[in-house]
């Protein structure tokens, strides 16, 4: 006891001056620290200053482009839709430029700039009205006549030049600014770092020699529940990360499954919905086409709708080429794809580009009734999922392309020889199991190889192209249309006997009879086929007896004078 009274009564002429000098270190963090807020919100404000300068500058090249576009437009149509589209952008472009001059007149480097580009773009805004006024008083020739192409490349040439110095002296002065902003940053952390931390201790010492050991005791309880609370959230957190990965891990191994488009969209939209209740969302695939995309699949009760054709200038995330997260009552940037009428204030949206090999598909947009995706481990796993999906879409078209390749002839579009021996046998089987006849013919063009010396190589292809689409359209959505080789093809039709065949070949002999070519402006043709006819169980048990007694029955056909059809079990 005596030995604490003796500490009490050494550190008591101290608490004073302790507790002065924490007051002090509070007051300059304080005082300090407002400070550096306002430098940093003005630095932020010249940041964004920058980022409007940019923004004038790509709508004013925009703008131009468009009139420029419509004006040409109309001169090469005379469609008043032209006409009022480019009357429509002209004022546009002066508003433009007058804010771009108001952004800049601060700045002694880049005024002059936006002056000269002010001038250069209402000298090439003067030439197409120049132009238009010349359509509207003569007609679309004399305007086109009146069309200087040289002196307006060199105007466009004059304006994207002082357009990328401008833009060259904002990204400088942008870069600059950061730096700035992030130097200022580093040192108001710094400070208020050291200075919390020097004034925390010192009122933490005159705490803990007032109370002694009743405070280093709450201090040990209150640092337990501190701990064992970050314990739980972090236990908690990692939980969730550890389902989120397992989540991911299963995906990844189904969609690896998947062999329908439909399935990798089902197995998306159970995975989006197990990671984030609520969620609703729709896919969009880029046409084949390249001009813009639409929508594949659906999923959920969509929290706000979103148009079902795009255009890649409608949503951020495909300009920007990476997501665009718009979290519940934000006031960023909307894509224009969504519902302009729908309140953002409950509703939080992201647009996720699919790619793959650097290359767009599509877009994943998914919407939630609140702000579900906004912790960045649910945006970083939604981005997987995306980006799995993008490979996912890519590698189903490539394995269709190829198996259709592999499976189709390219010149007819029938399929070739290989798929017909795989299923030939198949069908065979099937037929034999449920006692169901099954008939192979056998077709030949007639006088093909006098046909390919008169017109050549090329109308040979035309003529056997044409056959294969006849052939196609004649027979059953279940029989097996093939390109044997060369001029010859082949039709498997299952459960029909002979009579049937026979019927169904005469159909398709009749139609090529009739049928003719038009190859390089010539009408070519008519040609005739023969067709020989084999027919299981009466004519043959295997695929090999069929095909060879189908085969010689087409010789038969040829020999007895061609354009007809014969079948192996009839004989004259």
């Amino acid at each position: 006891m005596l030995v604490l009274a003796a500490s009490s009564s050494r550190f008591k002429s101290y608490r004073l001056p302790a507790f002065a000098l924490a007051l002090l270190l509070l007051a300059g963090t304080g005082a300090a620290s407002i400070a550096g807020v306002g430098n940093l919100r003005a630095s932020n404000a010249l940041i964004e200053h920058t980022y409007q300068v940019l923004n004038r500058i790509e709508v004013v090249d925009q703008l131009v482009r468009s009139s420029e576009a419509s004006g040409r437009a109309y001169r090469l149509t005379g469609h008043p839709d032209f006409r009022r589209q480019y009357l429509l952008v002209v004022p546009e472009v002066e508003r433009e430029l007058a804010a771009l001059r108001a952004l800049t007149e601060d700045n002694p480097v880049q005024a002059p700039r936006a002056q000269a580009l002010a001038t250069l773009v209402r000298t090439h805004m003067a030439e197409l009205q120049r132009l238009h006024d010349i359509q509207e008083m003569f007609d679309m020739e004399a305007a086109r006549a009146a069309t200087d192409a040289p002196r307006s490349l060199a105007q466009w040439r004059r304006i994207e030049s002082v357009s990328a110095q401008m833009r060259d002296e904002e990204n400088r002065l942008l870069a600059e600014r950061e730096v700035r902003v992030r130097r200022a940053a580093a040192g108001l952390t710094v400070l208020v770092v050291l200075g919390t931390l020097l004034s925390s201790a010192l009122m933490i010492w005159l705490m803990w020699s007032l109370t002694r050991e009743n405070r280093r005791a709450q201090g040990l309880e209150r640092e337990a529940r501190d701990a064992f609370h970050e314990m739980a959230l972090s236990m908690a957190r990692a939980d969730r990360l550890s389902q989120q990965r397992h989540r991911l891990s299963r995906y990844s191994g189904l969609l690896q499954s998947c062999e329908t488009r439909d399935e990798i969209m089902q197995l998306t939209a159970t995975t989006l919905t197990g990671l984030i209740p609520g969620v609703s969302g729709q896919c969009y695939l880029l046409r084949a086409s390249q001009n813009f995309y639409e929508t594949i699949a659906t999923f959920g009760d969509a929290a706000i709708s979103s148009a079902d054709l795009l255009l890649p200038n409608q949503c951020w995330a495909l300009r920007r080429g990476q997501p665009h997260h718009l979290p519940a009552g934000s006031d960023g940037m909307r894509c224009d794809h969504l519902d302009p009428g729908a309140p953002l204030d409950t509703v939080s949206s992201l647009c996720l580009p699919l790619a793959a090999q650097g290359t767009a598909i599509g877009l994943l947009h998914i919407s939630v009734p609140a702000a579900q995706v906004s912790d960045e481990d649910d945006l970083d796993i939604v981005g997987q999922i995306a980006e799995q999906l993008g490979l996912a879409i890519v590698n189903l078209q490539l394995r269709e392309t190829l198996r259709t390749q592999s499976l189709r002839d390219p010149l007819t579009g029938l399929f070739n020889r290989r798929y017909l021996e795989e299923n030939l046998a198949r069908e065979l089987q099937r037929c034999e199991r449920r006692r169901l006849p099954l008939s192979v013919l056998m077709l030949d063009v007639d006088h093909f190889k006098r046909f390919n010396d008169t017109h050549g190589h090329a109308a040979g292809d035309a003529l056997l192209a044409q056959v294969g689409r006849l052939i196609q359209a004649k027979v059953r959505s279940e029989d097996i249309a093939c390109r044997y080789g060369g001029e010859e093809f082949t039709v498997v039709m299952p459960e029909l006997d002979a009579r049937g065949a026979c019927e169904r070949a005469d159909q398709i002999r009749a139609a090529i009879e009739v049928a003719t070519v038009l190859h390089l402006r010539q009408t070519l043709g008519p040609v005739t086929v023969s067709i020989g006819i084999a027919t299981y169980p009466g004519d043959g048990m295997t695929p090999e007896v069929l095909q060879q007694l189908a085969d010689a029955t087409l010789y038969r056909a040829k020999a007895e004078g061609r354009n007809r059809v014969l079948h192996a079990s009839y004989r004259d």
